[in-house]
């Protein structure tokens, strides 16, 4: 993976997408680099090396990307289908007070 890298973890029904914003380097020592971050959604992977096991682990940290596209498009979608029928409505009602 390279920083940019985009990848998915499916939980419960859920899609998460995390993109990849930081590569480090770390000692198996350093467990305050695996610590939570107020605040943050963040996955931190760590891949296995058995040739740098009691060395240095390479340590891939990922802020969490919504699907933008899965949650907004459906509520979109719900948006202009209600200002549709309001509007069809109106023309309606407009309509039927020229007639009178």
């Amino acid at each position: 993976m390279k920083k940019g890298d985009v990848f998915y973890i499916h939980n419960l029904g859920q899609t998460l997408a995390y993109k990849v914003d930081q590569i480090k380097v770390i000692k198996p020592t350093q467990v305050d680099q695996l610590k939570i971050v107020k605040g943050k959604d963040l996955c931190t992977w760590i891949p296995y090396n058995p040739k740098a096991e009691a060395k240095a682990k390479e340590r891939i940290r990922n802020r969490l990307f919504w699907i933008i596209i899965a949650i907004l498009l459906p509520v979109l979608a719900i948006i202009i289908f209600i200002c549709h029928k309001k509007r069809k409505k109106k023309a309606k009602a407009d309509k039927e007070k020229e007639q009178e």
